[in-house]
């Protein structure tokens, strides 16, 4: 027997396999809730990977650096005889070339690293007594500080230029354009990064007796009497004299986006305990700020055993700014942008971001995005050597 059904009765089947638009608009709120959460896990682990990856990436570069340093200080050579040789000094104002260092083909005026010297302020690149005495919260002005010392190295004994033999070093931070046909460029379009370098002046010439050469200079980083001293800024050739006061071969490059870099030097005082030389924060004369240091024959002696150069542009700070002793151990710090916050920090120093209207100057926003972008990193090295 054949069963048919009323048109009522078919409908009535229908709708039980159908879905109401109740029905339909729940799951779909549903599916964008789960969505919004799917979403939101991503984002916070794709956050967590960053950070994490930003962590490692400036670990590994802080590693290469300190342990560079590391390794030139432990070699480092000392001499009491009047003579300098070993200097660090805090580059304030390296636009123009008006610092210590002169950093061609830098740009370090408009949006960038403050120039402000006022430690009080939120926005200052200069902090050499920070309340919690960390060297994590150290600031070392615009360009850092200006490291230059005699060392040895290895010998590989396949070039003069490789000897184990005393030669000049420093280490510097600039601000420089990453491609060398960008030199010219306008600020505003041209790539520019932070970088640290260290140069070094070959131990001796195969052309004796060429002047651009260690023995040649002499071992007086202070000293203008050799017809090429470290004074004079030259970098024509990556093993010259003159790359100590200006390195610009990439080569020469130890680490990318290094925002702050410098020292604490310790001494023994005159009562044979350790004591920080620089930055000095006791037994100052009035009115004056510790912006250098110097290994000469006084040792520990707030005095001024030699004559500063006077040599074109340079201009180290005055003598009663600095201080003199024979360095037993030095703490290094280098602070380091992920990579993440260079794009970030690039972005606002180019003009694609503003500062929020809750920050009161470009200054302080800046070291807002430097602080959450960056790693901070130490390190104490003994010196070995013993001055006689």
């Amino acid at each position: 027997m054949i069963r048919s059904f009323s048109p009522s009765c078919r409908f009535s089947l229908f709708a039980r396999h159908a879905f109401t638009l109740v029905e339909l608009m729940v799951s779909m709120g549903v599916t964008a809730v789960l969505l919004a959460f799917m979403l939101s896990t991503v984002v916070q682990l794709l956050g967590v990977w960053e950070r994490a990856t930003g962590s490692l990436s400036t670990r590994a570069q802080a590693d290469l650096i300190l342990d560079r340093v590391s390794q030139d200080l432990q070699a480092a050579i000392l001499r009491k005889d009047g003579k300098v040789w070993f200097a660090a000094t805090v580059q304030s104002s390296p636009q123009a070339a008006l610092g210590d260092a002169a950093m061609s083909d830098a740009v370090w005026n408009g949006r960038v690293k403050p120039s402000s010297e006022n430690p009080g302020a939120p926005g200052s690149s200069l902090n050499l007594e920070p309340v919690s005495g960390s060297l994590e919260d150290f600031r070392f002005g615009q360009a850092g500080v200006w490291l230059r010392f005699f060392t040895t190295q290895p010998d590989t004994q396949n070039s003069l230029n490789n000897l184990s033999a005393p030669r000049a070093v420093a280490y510097q931070m600039v601000r420089r354009h990453i491609t060398s046909s960008a030199s010219s460029a306008s600020p505003s379009t041209a790539p520019i990064r932070y970088a640290l370098y260290r140069s070094s002046a070959r131990p001796m010439s195969p052309s004796w007796p060429d002047g651009n050469s260690t023995f040649a200079a002499g071992f007086d980083l202070f000293s203008e009497a050799a017809a090429v001293d470290y004074t004079l800024a030259d970098s024509s050739q990556i093993d010259q004299v003159g790359n100590i006061r200006s390195p610009r071969r990439y080569e020469q490059i130890v680490g990318n986006n290094v925002i702050d870099f410098g020292v604490r030097c310790w001494i023994r005082d005159e009562n044979g305990a350790l004591a920080i030389g620089f930055p000095r924060r006791t037994g100052l004369p009035a009115g004056n700020s510790n912006r250098g240091f110097a290994a000469s024959l006084r040792d520990g002696v707030w005095a001024a055993p030699v004559s500063p150069p006077s040599h074109g542009a340079f201009a180290p700070p005055a003598l009663e700014r600095m201080t003199f002793g024979f360095p037993e151990r030095i703490d290094v710090l280098v602070r380091i942008l992920t990579d993440e916050g260079a794009r970030i920090l690039e972005a606002f120093e180019l003009g694609r971001t503003s500062r929020p209207p809750e920050t009161s100057s470009d200054d302080e926003h800046w070291w807002n995005l430097a602080l959450a972008h960056s790693h901070a990193f130490t390190q104490q090295i003994p010196i070995r050597a013993h001055a006689q």
